[in-house]
């Protein structure tokens, strides 16, 4: 058991998904990332290009003006590659097309990416630029499709970028799970139809024919066949590299359809509630099942004795799929146990699952890592933190902080708060806003009158993570505001949403930026009123659903490096510890009310 174990660890590690929030690896330690990179020809600093800048005259200080300006944008500071790229003139054709190539890039930044369309529209020469340029300008391009809605053509340009990063294969690879990560969200109809249309042979009809397969719930046997023969069609496809070598090594570690399932969750007691919310998504989706017919569900209140016994007792009664438990304490005790079919924890835990466990859970952790891949995409480096006390806090400002890190961002303070703070002064005072000047009277940031009074606050940070439930941010946010920081961007997890549209209230949250599963955005269910740490219902139906979804798409998960269940909640992904992560999407509140954006991660 051990062996087997330490072998599906190793090929998780293989092929594991690294989830990009438009090529920002979310990674899982606190390895630095060189954002320059071995390519770049920015080799010097911003301040040296400028200084050349001076001494040239025509095309050379051109070249220098833009030069500073991309080192600039590649140190996270688009604001001054903005200012220096707005000096240049009379530039030749091929500086037109990096220049137009930077300000694409900044456009990304700023999140308006059908700007940055435009922008690249205007590159004419792109095959005479430097290979260094040409990866930008298809990189920028397929990132902008994809934020735009149109996945088609971003899968164009990845397939084009792939033809060039082969002397890169780290980007490459990052650059063909993205690919794949885009392919997961097109409905089937749409890919079968590209599939037909596309160019026999041809790279982009592979990536669509695995694509279709990947969609199949074929049994484990029929799907390893399948997948042999698209090898044998396209022994040289790029999307090799993403599947096991040799594709018969994982076949032991597939999973037959199950026929006797059983759900593990609190039906009773205080936490009735959010258990209840799990099993009817999980019936939901199981009525809905045109499988359903052939298999049987069997429920098992944790509240209401040993979770130990019971899962021995629902083995014992011929479950060969296992959901729950729920509870962190619980998960804990069931981990310890062997696991002879496949079980689905609800939750987290320290320690690694073993062979046959898999966790699936509301992973806050998850979600601040992928707050900060997209903070640091789009070019913010200097954060304030503002965080509850407390364990739970510290663990996801850890997460945050190791992804963080990784973009090139530092953390210049955090505020933490309970419930007898005075968040009034504790947020002053953590802006640097004397009590003087908040009674004067409110400028702007960036107006005249604010210009000539001088700054009003500190000006070390440039976003503020927030970690809070709806209750807590509704009040700290107007203080932001109130304090001068309402020019400043403010990111959440899902917790800072209730799950449901309460318009007078949520006002005060306008202007956050949050993660979440793409189901709470188009299901506004009832509000159940449940304590604010189990706020969403909405969630954990979701999360019920996807629990049931994922007994027949566990193989998927293993055998490809991205497989959407449930695009309803969002594409699902395998990691390397066995648990089964969520790629979020992203919402923005305005005028009271969470709306989703177009990009996802």
């Amino acid at each position: 058991m051990l062996a087997k174990s330490l072998f599906v660890k190793l090929f998780l590690l293989s092929v594991s998904v690294i989830f990009l929030s438009q090529c920002t690896k979310i990674v899982e330690n606190n390895t630095p990332v060189n954002h320059v990179g071995p390519s770049s020809p920015y080799t010097m600093p911003a301040a040296a290009y400028l200084a050349m800048a001076n001494n040239q005259t025509d095309g050379e200080r051109q070249n220098m003006l833009i030069m500073a300006a991309g080192r600039y944008l590649y140190d996270g500071q688009w604001k001054e590659a903005s200012n220096i790229l707005a000096q240049t003139d009379a530039v030749s054709v091929l500086q037109s097309d990096e220049k137009n190539i930077l300000l694409a890039k900044i456009d990304m930044m700023r999140e308006q990416p059908r700007a940055a369309i435009t922008k690249l529209s205007a590159v004419h020469e792109q095959n005479q630029l430097p290979v260094f340029y040409q990866t930008q300008f298809h990189e920028t391009l397929a990132s902008a499709y994809e934020s735009a809605g149109n996945a088609t053509y971003g899968i164009n340009e990845r397939i084009k970028l792939d033809h060039l990063l082969t002397n890169d294969p780290g980007r490459s690879s990052n650059n063909r799970r993205v690919l794949w990560l885009t392919l997961t969200k097109l409905p089937a109809e749409e890919l079968n139809t590209m599939a037909v249309e596309a160019r026999d042979g041809s790279a982009l009809q592979g990536w669509l024919k695995l694509a279709l397969i990947a969609r199949q719930n074929a049994g484990k046997d029929l799907m390893i066949s399948k997948v042999e023969q698209w090898q044998q069609q396209y022994p040289q496809h790029p999307a090799n590299s993403l599947l096991p070598s040799p594709l018969a090594s994982v076949k032991p570690y597939l999973h037959s359809k199950p026929r006797n399932m059983a759900l593990l969750v609190p039906l009773s007691g205080p936490l009735a509630g959010p258990g209840g919310a799990v099993r009817d998504g999980f019936m939901a989706a199981f009525n809905s099942s045109t499988s359903a017919h052939d298999t049987h569900v069997r429920l098992y209140d944790t509240a209401a004795g040993n979770v130990e016994n019971l899962y021995q007792q629902a083995l014992a009664e011929g479950a060969d799929y296992v959901v729950g438990p729920l509870t962190k304490n619980d998960v804990v005790k069931v981990a310890a146990l062997d696991h002879p079919v496949p079980t689905l924890f609800l939750n987290d835990m320290d320690a690694g699952s073993s062979n046959n466990a898999y966790r699936f859970g509301l992973s806050p952790a998850n979600e601040a890592r992928q707050v900060a891949a997209k903070a640091g995409k789009n070019g913010l480096k200097k954060a304030l933190i503002i965080t509850p006390e407390g364990a739970w806090g510290d663990e996801i400002i850890e997460s945050f902080n190791a992804q963080w890190q990784t973009t090139g961002g530092i953390v210049v303070e955090k505020l933490t708060y309970n419930n007898e703070t005075d968040l009034n002064k504790a947020v002053r005072d953590f802006l640097h806003v004397s009590e003087k000047q908040a009674q004067e009277k409110q400028f702007k940031a960036g107006s005249e009158e604010a210009i000539q009074t001088g700054s009003q606050r500190r000006e070390d940070f440039d976003m503020i993570f927030l970690l809070a439930y709806p209750t807590k941010a509704r009040q700290i946010m107007p203080l932001l505001k109130y304090y001068f920081a309402g020019d400043i961007p403010v990111y959440a997890t899902s917790s800072v949403y209730a799950g449901s549209t309460n318009t007078m209230r949520d006002r005060d949250l306008d202007g956050i930026t949050f993660c979440d599963m793409p189901w709470v955005f188009n299901h506004q269910l009832t509000n159940k009123n449940w304590p604010e740490q189990f706020n969403s219902y909405s969630r954990l139906y979701a999360l019920g659903m996807d629990s049931y979804s994922l007994s027949t798409q566990l193989n998927q998960l293993i055998l490809f490096p991205a497989m959407g269940v449930n695009d309803k909640s969002g594409v699902l992904y395998l990691n390397r510890a066995q648990q089964v992560a969520r790629v979020l999407a992203w919402g923005k509140f305005k005028g009271g009310v969470a709306l989703q954006t177009s990009e996802t991660i």
